[in-house]
């Protein structure tokens, strides 16, 4: 299961989080959102998985990466490897 824990930007244009998700809905990727509080003193989950509480966060599997920039690079790399 792949999820995205994303800010509650309204569209996918205004920030790094939906960047992220149009992305990832052109590689046709199946994944589930969570739209975490704006405040980031109340992201207790994402500081869990990843020491911090920025997003985008994606949870492939076993794998936590956080970063838009990381995020999109391992996207390239599992496209390559899934091919």
């Amino acid at each position: 299961m792949t999820t995205l824990y994303r800010c509650k930007a309204p569209t996918d244009l205004v920030c790094r989080c939906g960047k992220v998700a149009r992305r990832m809905r052109a590689m046709e990727i199946d994944f589930d959102e969570v739209r975490v509080p704006f405040m980031k003193r109340d992201r207790p989950e994402v500081e869990e998985l990843t020491g911090q509480r920025w997003v985008p966060v994606l949870v492939d599997g076993d794998d936590v990466i956080h970063d838009s920039h990381r995020i999109l690079e391992y996207l390239e790399w599992r496209e390559r490897i899934d091919q």
